[in-house]
């Protein structure tokens, strides 16, 4: 009766698990649909598809590809930078072939390209699960960091009324990234926390060099650069002007929205932010043209590299079945 009783407790648990996991990958998808409704209520299709031509199409391609080649490589840096303070990897094709194996996961979620990439890194690098995870928690900390940097400089050279009660936020979240590096770099006890703190996931975080981590925070920055000058070539795509400073906050308030992981891919979420954030220089159909043109392009060329670098993921069954098998 005992094991007939916990034989069904572990069924309905087992269930209750299938159900979450389910839920979590449908959950995203009808995020997307449903601000995706929403959005498209508001303006008139037809009108959207016209603005998409080809004209837009061959002006925007070329910004695209250079992204798409800068991008890869800074985050190839980043991740040498990273891990070979403590291990000998420092070969940026591999760093890079990581990153570009994550894309395909990236895309339904950022937390899912990061657990993508700390799985390759434990792999390629030799590290324990917890410092690869710590290596890619410190970098996308960084990112965090370097978007609310440039959102508080905008906002200080725009008037931090620009972002009303979003400013306070900012502020707040920037001051607690600030306090967690000092906290986990404080060269005294703190007691009941010291335990906190010497977790294997905070190494990177506790232990890398001041100067590795101020180069660390210049390779974020001109990675959101870069994707703030292949938004600019969008806007000029599609002839629509705004001010600089104007371009870099909202845009950096779009990837922060963009990386919640609440949608597919920030779509649906991305559009509504992006044409609420730009309506005063086009109208919602050229905003939501643009939008998804940034999107889509992305989506269908990372999804590309993301394919033609997927044996990354199985490289060492591969490798292993060869050698049972000569």
């Amino acid at each position: 009766m005992v094991g007939d009783e916990d034989a069904r407790m572990s069924e309905r648990n087992t269930s209750r698990s299938t159900v979450s996991q389910i839920a979590r990958w449908i959950v995203p998808f009808v995020v997307s649909g449903v601000f995706f409704a929403y959005v498209l209520s508001g303006v008139d299709t037809a009108a959207v598809v016209d603005r998409m031509t080809a004209r837009v199409a061959l002006y925007f391609l070329p910004p695209l590809a250079i992204f798409l080649v800068v991008s890869l490589f800074i985050e190839a840096v980043c991740l040498v930078v990273v891990v070979s303070h403590s291990r000998p990897f420092s070969s940026l094709w591999i760093a890079a072939r990581i990153k570009a194996a994550s894309y395909l996961l990236g895309l339904l979620n950022y937390a899912l390209g990061a657990g993508a990439v700390t799985l390759l890194l434990r792999r390629r690098a030799s590290m324990s699960l917890a410092d690869a995870a710590g290596a890619v928690f410190l970098i996308g900390l960084f990112d965090l960091g370097s978007l609310l940097l440039m959102v508080l400089v905008g906002a200080g050279l725009l008037g931090s009324e620009a972002l009303g009660v979003q400013a306070g936020v900012v502020m707040l979240a920037t001051g607690a990234i600030v306090a967690g590096f000092a906290v986990l770099r404080a060269p005294i006890s703190l007691g009941p926390f010291d335990g906190l703190r010497r977790l294997t996931v905070f190494r990177a975080a506790r232990t890398l060099p001041i100067s590795l981590l101020l180069q660390l925070g210049a390779l974020r920055l001109a990675f959101i650069s870069s994707f703030i000058l292949l938004s600019w070539s969008v806007f000029a795509a599609f002839e629509i002007s705004l001010p600089p400073v104007n371009l870099i906050v909202n845009i950096s308030i779009l990837l922060l929205v963009s990386a919640l992981p609440i949608a597919v891919a920030g779509l649906g979420t991305g559009q509504l932010v992006f044409v609420s954030l730009f309506d005063r220089w086009a109208s919602a159909e050229t905003l939501l043209a643009a939008s998804l043109t940034l999107s889509f392009g992305l989506i269908v060329t990372r999804s590309i590299i993301g394919l033609l670098f997927a044996r990354e993921f199985t490289s060492e069954a591969l490798a292993a079945s060869r050698e049972a098998n000569p």
